[in-house]
């Protein structure tokens, strides 16, 4: 592939962090653990930070700790990874799917009638949702907010750092993420110290001292040398960020008609992805392969439409137009000014 979709990143800092790790720390809960936390609590401006082995169990650990279980709701947007949903039943309740707003794809709450004991709304792309609306929400039904900020690491809305707004934040390092850990990880967010204890806890296998359990719990932590590539990473997020964000100036100001998806106007981006929508999609793609250019599509199939789902019935048009329209460009800091002026070249031939 001349320009590939994604590459994937391994600097020498990150090595070296890794080995030091290896030679000076227990290779569970060693000292980069605690490190990588502290720096990530001060990074969202909350005053605890958890880690655990994936954004998955960030979110099913956080509905845990805050005593989503049997016979609770909770609305999420259908727009978006499936771990969002599937975090949900993980805990035996039921997810209640919403449809999404068409210009960003956020989740729409407009025209929502359910009564729920929770609420997870997604930054889907790395931009920030309507948090206005969440809150609001959130506060008529009285329900605590989960936050999946796994595609939006240092996203901000109103100034404010994403993770930092509800009751607890959810992020994911996987290696195709805005930071990653050399691996799977994940880290909760949350300013109750009550919430942070049981997320360590149930982590942990529910452990409350060395040799007392007083919860059902798993074990979900993260190991030490993915914290210590955790913390280079955490180091230079901003830069790559703000490299994200020239690329996706590049492919506005290029593009022959503005078909990115906006940026929340009470918002930072941070672009984990470049999303365009347009009614000629499957041409747009056919031409970037044919000039070996990757795309992909995220996503393609929305939760209710999997087959896990379908059972459920839901119907949200919205959704399923969306899916058919949208894709993604390129978007990794180290794409260069040329190889993405090349790409807006391909898509024009097709949208000009």
């Amino acid at each position: 592939m001349k320009i590939p979709f994604f590459v994937q990143e391994f600097t020498e800092e990150m090595e070296e962090a890794a080995i030091h790790a290896l030679r000076n720390e227990s290779f569970v809960g060693g000292e980069s653990v605690s490190k990588f936390e502290e720096e990530f609590a001060r990074y969202t401006g909350t005053k605890y930070a958890v880690s655990v082995n994936s954004g998955n169990s960030a979110l099913q650990l956080s509905l845990m700790a805050l005593d989503i279980g049997n016979k609770s709701k909770v609305i999420t947007p259908t727009n978006s990874f499936i771990a969002s949903a599937n975090c949900i039943r993980m805990t035996n309740a039921e997810p209640i799917l919403t449809d999404i707003d068409m210009k960003d794809g956020g989740i729409d709450l407009a025209n929502n009638n359910d009564v729920v004991n929770a609420i997870i709304p997604v930054h889907i792309y790395g931009n920030p949702c309507n948090f206005d609306s969440v809150k609001l929400f959130s506060e008529e039904q009285n329900i605590p907010i989960i936050e999946d900020a796994c595609q939006a690491h240092g996203a901000e809305y109103r100034g404010k750092k994403v993770g930092s707004l509800g009751d607890v934040g959810c992020f994911s390092f996987y290696p195709t993420k805005n930071m990653t850990v050399g691996g799977d990880g994940g880290m909760t967010t949350t300013d109750n110290e009550e919430i942070a204890l049981k997320i360590k806890s149930i982590r942990d296998n529910g452990r409350k001292t060395k040799n007392e359990f007083d919860k059902l719990g798993f074990t979900m932590r993260l190991n030490t040398v993915n914290a210590a590539i955790g913390r280079v990473q955490l180091r230079h997020l901003d830069e790559k960020t703000a490299r994200r964000r020239e690329i996706a100036t590049i492919y506005r100001k290029n593009l022959a008609h503005d078909c990115i998806l906006p940026e929340n106007k009470d918002g930072k981006s941070v672009y984990h992805q470049i999303v365009i929508k347009h009614e000629k999609r499957d041409d747009i793609r056919k031409e970037l392969t044919d000039n070996e250019i990757g795309s992909a599509i995220y996503y393609e199939t929305p939760i209710h439409k999997q087959p896990i789902y379908e059972e459920f019935g839901y119907r949200l048009p919205n959704s399923e137009r969306f899916s058919k329209e949208i894709m993604s460009l390129p978007s990794y800091p180290q794409l260069t000014d040329e190889q993405a002026l090349e790409i807006c070249e391909c898509v024009n031939r097709v949208i000009g």
